[in-house]
């Protein structure tokens, strides 16, 4: 398959991921005498004689103790302090940002101001395409005096003063668009720091707090009310419906995902737009279906049919996956679009094996997981080497 530049890109960062993995020790207890701070988003810092890792909700070392020192995972990355450079991390401690830096300060998007020496720059989580064939990370080269982020007439604005003085001043709201110019992947769901949840009922230490905060993040859910998310209620189909049709509005970049259509027949503008889409076919659910449970294999259908999945590039081999999943035989009803999910890091299974369970049903914090991997390059997961 053809790859375009910035599938290219994508495909190297998941290979780091892939190495970090490969590399990394069999889960052991945190070691005696270890510190184990707060949880967030399912890891927890973990200290020893001055060297910093994470542990799961197990107390299992998943990120080793070699840090000298990190922070916090938030949206699902980390900042991290190896041999005094700076670098970020996500949660299989794979490198999003190669610890290099002398500073690294987060803003919106998925940037960071970077100091390396005396040069001032701003770099990305995910790489883009380079105008040479390659890749990067850097989106403004480190050769500034100074660069920062400071409130001016009510807008956040970033502003990089180059050593002969010029300033160039971007609003922040403006770096979506330049990203998507860029090529970086995710421009349409960027990231916006301190924007996350309170719900009630999602604690730190749940497997979905990662891709509630993310999904909450980029704006693709939302509670049920009352400071609740409900993660365990299962989702209708006219619920996956409104999902995918604002998976596919973001992404598409029309005004759809901004609609608040209320009542008894609620889901209707999502229905016909999810038809006008070629999300679903027209008639593909009756007016009965809509207020039953989506099964899974009607939600991969659904969310593989969006114009986002269908643009991912495939970062597992699919072959494999059609060998792999097992209880869902080629050939049956909406086994592609499973595989497919699969192939691009979408989708994990229910367990160690792959497992689907195409006949169950589908909770909203798998809802959560599943649109949080397809707004966010950098969550996808690989299932093997290459």
């Amino acid at each position: 398959m053809r790859r375009t530049a910035g599938a290219r890109a994508l495909a190297g960062l998941l290979t780091l991921a892939l190495c970090a993995a490969l590399l990394a020790l069999p889960a052991a207890a945190a070691p005696a005498g270890a510190t184990v701070w707060g949880y967030s988003e399912g890891l927890a810092q973990c200290e020893l004689n001055g060297k910093w890792g994470f542990v799961d909700v197990n107390r299992d070392v998943v990120i080793p103790l070699q840090y000298d020192s990190v922070v916090s995972f938030r949206l699902g990355i980390a900042a991290v302090n190896l041999n005094g450079k700076l670098g970020v991390i996500r949660q299989d401690g794979a490198y999003l940002i190669q610890p290099e830096y002398d500073t690294l300060m987060p803003i919106d998007c998925g940037l960071y101001l970077a100091q390396k020496g005396a040069g001032w720059g701003v770099v990305s989580i995910l790489p883009f395409p380079d105008g040479q064939g390659g890749s990067t990370n850097v989106l403004y080269d480190l050769t500034y005096d100074s660069v920062r982020v400071a409130e001016q007439g009510g807008t956040q604005v970033l502003t990089l003063t180059a050593k002969d003085g010029t300033v160039t001043k971007i609003p922040v709201y403006d770096l979506p668009a330049i990203l998507a110019g860029r090529g970086v992947p995710s421009a349409q769901f960027p990231l916006t720091r301190n924007r996350l949840p309170a719900f009630s009922d999602v604690s730190p230490r749940d497997w979905y707090a990662l891709w509630v905060d993310i999904s909450y993040n980029v704006g693709l859910t939302s509670g049920v009310g009352g400071g609740r998310f409900a993660p365990e209620q299962i989702l209708t189909v006219a619920e996956a419906l409104k999902l995918a049709a604002t998976v596919e509005s973001r992404y598409r970049g029309d005004e759809f995902y901004q609609r608040t259509d209320t009542g008894a027949y609620w889901y209707l503008p999502a229905v016909e737009y999810c038809e006008s889409n070629r999300i679903i076919q027209p008639g593909a659910f009756s007016q009965e279906d809509y207020g039953r449970p989506i099964t899974r294999r009607e939600a991969a259908e659904l969310f593989a049919a969006t114009s986002l999945a269908q643009s991912l590039p495939e970062i597992n081999d699919l072959d494999r996956v059609r060998r792999s999943v097992p209880d869902v035989p080629a050939g049956t009803a909406g086994a592609e679009a499973v595989y497919a999910l699969y192939a691009k890091g979408i989708l994990t299974g229910v367990d160690g094996g792959l497992t689907f369970h195409p006949g169950g049903t589908f909770s909203r914090a798998e809802a959560a997981a599943i649109v949080s991997r397809l707004a966010r390059a950098e969550q996808r997961v690989l299932l093997w080497g290459m």
